[in-house]
């Protein structure tokens, strides 16, 4: 995107001199405050007048030959921005946004010719990267990075916008589908399909003519995606692809519906083969799958009545802590398990996993909120527990529902405790379920979970040959799962005792430079070990 004139004369004070910048006036907070993200919806730290005397401009240097840039900290010394040239020629190409001291936000003139050409969302604010190819407005013309649910967002603002531009810079193009060596067949099938685009756009439009630009993305549902290999494609690699997905949105307090059809894996960015659809139209499969007569998502009308029932409940959905009884959210989880129940007796075969996990949720969370002895919720759970055993015994279903009904058993026994003997006899009862169902699953993603979980108790009750066990098992049967790390750092914490300290991190909230222990080589270090959960923590700190 060229600059306009104003943005040219603010970057006036902003040119970097390279290596005579050091004696160059910082400018002033405003002026780099004057800049804001090009993109719509970016949410970024922004100081307010009374902060803004706190705040202060900063030098720094890149690794690169005359690379510098100014880097703007609040009064606690964290990052709100940083204007940044790469290449040394004294102009920026780079413009960063922070919130809570995290990058969330960037700009790129990633060819150095004066114009913004790459915008990119990060950490918190997601993983899009779009490019504005002609670079003259700022839109987006493709898209490098798209996740699943960033696309039906990005589908949703273009509907509402009434944008087909917007739309067709989410479809997959002609040269991305040669790149992938994609058949001539199926290139002449999709091409069929993209030049009756817009007016299906338009259609969908028109027939969703309430959305607008404030309407509100809700979810995404979508079955698992679908592998297509090579060898079997005759194109250069595997593919994945969703046959289908359906959005829930809302504008004021009327839900709708949009269907999607084909979606396909383009590098990082899934990109749509096809126009949505309102979402009591279905969208056509490719004649392989509707002969053979596979279909995706539920689209019946009484689903799709159910599924805007579920929509316009969730919209009424009360906040909860997950702590503690609350008869609203009980009340409100029993209703949706309702007709969750619905949904699941229409569902074709290959839909069924996702609902069955959706009504697990609810009436789990429906156990947690439930007044003590009221069972109602955790009959329902363990027979559909009971039953998802039977009809699918091993299977990952089976275990997620498993694990969520002996969590649920768990924490009611804990509340309804009322001694330490009792407390004691729970916590034996539930390590005992826990080693049984990592037993019966032992690939299953909870499997990690319950691993920790034994872990930890052992832990704590002093047990640490049988805590170091369960640890060992995480970490050598689910290595790549986000608990295997803690599982490791625990080992090592527990074997630490006589050997030399090692310890380096990134700082990203202070200043983004990492922190390593070898620097306080030869001081006193006093290491804590703590969770966020611990509420005792605080305190300690404090003390320390």
């Amino acid at each position: 995107m060229a600059m306009s004139r104003r943005a040219k004369v603010l970057l006036a004070g902003l040119v970097f001199l390279g290596s005579g910048l050091s004696a160059t006036a910082a400018p002033p907070v405003d002026d780099i405050l004057a800049f804001k993200p090009y993109q719509k919806g970016v949410v970024v730290s922004t100081p307010t007048a009374a902060e803004k005397a706190g705040c202060k401009v900063e030098l720094v240097q890149g690794q690169a030959k005359g690379s510098s840039g100014w880097v703007l900290k609040d009064a606690n010394g964290r990052l709100l921005r940083k204007f940044f040239d790469n290449n040394g020629d004294k102009y920026p190409d780079q413009w960063s946004y922070y919130k809570d001291g995290i990058e969330v936000y960037r700009e790129l003139d990633a060819n150095f010719n004066g114009s913004r050409d790459t915008y990119m969302w990060l950490n918190t604010a997601g993983m899009k990267i779009g490019l504005d190819r002609d670079e003259k407005d700022g839109i987006i013309d493709r898209w490098q990075a798209l996740s699943i649910e960033e696309l039906s967002q990005e589908v949703v603002k273009a509907v509402g916008a009434k944008d087909f531009k917007a739309l067709q810079a989410l479809m997959v193009s002609e040269d991305e589908l040669k790149a992938m060596g994609t058949p001539a067949a199926e290139m002449a099938r999709i091409a069929g399909l993209q030049k009756q685009a817009q007016a299906k756009f338009q259609a969908t439009c028109t027939k969703l003519s309430n959305l607008n630009e404030t309407t509100r993305w809700l979810h995404v549902e979508t079955s698992s995606p679908s592998r297509l290999l090579a060898e079997t494609t005759g194109m250069k690699r595997d593919v994945l692809m969703y046959y289908r997905a359906m959005i829930v949105c809302e504008t004021g307090n009327k839900a709708d519906m949009i269907q999607l059809g084909e979606i396909v894996q383009v590098g990082e960015a899934w990109k749509l083969i096809d126009s949505p659809l309102p979402g009591d139209q279905e969208a056509p499969l490719p004649e392989h799958l509707a002969a053979s007569g596979r279909t995706t998502t539920p689209t019946d009308s009484a689903t799709q009545e159910v599924l805007k029932r579920i929509a316009d409940l969730d919209m009424t959905a009360p906040s909860y802590p997950g702590i503690g009884p609350n008869p609203a959210v009980a009340s409100y989880h029993l209703q949706r398990a309702d007709m969750l129940e619905q949904v699941i007796a229409r569902a074709p075969e290959a839909e069924v996993g996702q609902w069955i996990r959706q009504l697990a949720d609810s009436l789990s969370t429906a156990v947690q909120a439930s007044s003590p002895g009221e069972t109602k919720a955790y009959d329902r759970l363990l027979k559909l527990a009971e039953k998802t055993a039977k009809e699918r015994a091993g299977s990952d279903i089976a275990a997620y529902v498993a694990f969520r009904e002996l969590t649920s058993d768990y924490s009611r026994a804990v509340a309804e405790a009322k001694s330490a003997k009792a407390m004691l006899d729970t916590q034996t009862k539930h390590m005992e379920r826990l080693a049984k169902f990592v037993a019966a699953y032992p690939k299953a993603d909870d499997s990690a979970d319950a691993l920790l979980q034994l872990a930890m108790i052992c832990e704590f009750q002093g047990k640490e040959p049988e805590a170091q066990k369960w640890y060992e098992q995480l970490a050598r049967q689910h290595a790549s799962a986000p608990q295997a790390v803690k599982a490791n750092g625990a080992l090592r914490r527990m074997s630490i005792e006589g050997k030399p300290w090692e310890l380096t991190a990134p700082v990203a909230s202070i200043n983004g430079l990492p922190f390593s222990i070898d620097k306080l080589r030869g001081k006193v270090v006093v290491v804590y070990y703590w969770a966020d959960w611990c509420q005792s923590a605080p305190a300690d700190f404090a003390k320390l």
